[in-house]
């Protein structure tokens, strides 16, 4: 349930790294799960020095220790984004990326000013948002606006509301829809709420959590809450039991039923 977002900009610019570290800062005080990716464009790892040597005759992996970090270093061949998002080793609420402006993950674009942002939206896919200098300056914004109107020009604190917004639809669509309201919530969206703000979990769906019976229609997975799973497994099982030559130790049943 990670959201990645990558922050980019045309050339350049010291205002995405800026801008990272405002939106960690925010997040990381509402106790939201951060993890940011930079790419460097020369080589982090020093030659000659130890960690090299290690890598140099053939570990895998090599980790440095110091008093204050972990640094773990893996040698790849021209790695891809979602290499460096797989070597993440927790599961983060938000992932921000500098830079991946071909990557299809939601871009948060920094700019100073309209022709910079209209020039951008030709050649970078799926910017979602706006930020920048031109976010102070009213006509520049304007004229981006009559543009690209479905694009908001945000600053930092409408920029969260926006994140937090995308976090919330992100865990929503892992939920089945149902607002069945066995959860404890009235609808599936304060379930998804409730497990952003630490207060809940997938697991208290009773839909997911229930593990009875599942129903497949024309290749689609319907979700089925305790009570239908119990009477769906109910009647298979005791359909089976009265029939001859069917094992008593049933591990999994597979069933199809023609409507016409």
């Amino acid at each position: 349930m990670t959201l990645v977002i990558c922050v980019v900009s045309r050339g350049r610019s010291n205002g995405k790294t800026c801008l990272i570290e405002a939106l960690t800062k925010k997040f990381v005080g509402e106790e939201f799960r951060v993890a940011t990716v930079k790419c460097i464009h020369i080589d982090f790892d020093t030659a000659k020095k130890d960690t090299w040597l290690h890598l140099k005759t053939g570990a895998t992996v090599t980790a440095a220790i110091t008093p204050t970090e972990i640094i773990t270093i893996r040698r790849s061949k021209a790695p891809l984004l979602d290499e460096a998002l797989g070597a993440i080793y927790f599961e983060a609420d938000l992932v921000l990326v500098e830079g991946y402006e071909k990557s299809p993950y939601p871009k948060i674009l920094y700019t100073d000013t309209a022709l910079a942002a209209l020039a951008a939206m030709k050649n970078i896919s799926n910017i979602v948002m706006i930020s920048g200098s031109i976010v102070s300056k009213a006509k520049e914004r304007e004229m981006f606006t009559a543009k690209f109107p479905e694009i908001r020009v945000y600053d930092l604190e409408e920029m969260v509301s926006a994140i937090k917004e995308m976090l919330v639809k992100k865990v929503l669509r892992s939920l089945p829809g149902l607002n069945c309201g066995h959860c404890g919530h009235d609808t599936c969206l304060g379930l998804a709420e409730a497990i952003l703000s630490r207060e809940a979990n997938r697991e208290d769906c009773e839909v997911l959590s229930t593990n009875l019976a599942t129903l497949e229609v024309d290749g689609i997975v319907i979700p089925l809450g305790k009570f239908p799973q119990q009477i769906l497994r109910g009647v298979t099982m005791g359909v089976l039991n009265n029939l001859k030559g069917v094992d008593k130790h049933l591990k999994k049943i597979k069933l199809t039923i023609k409507t016409e």
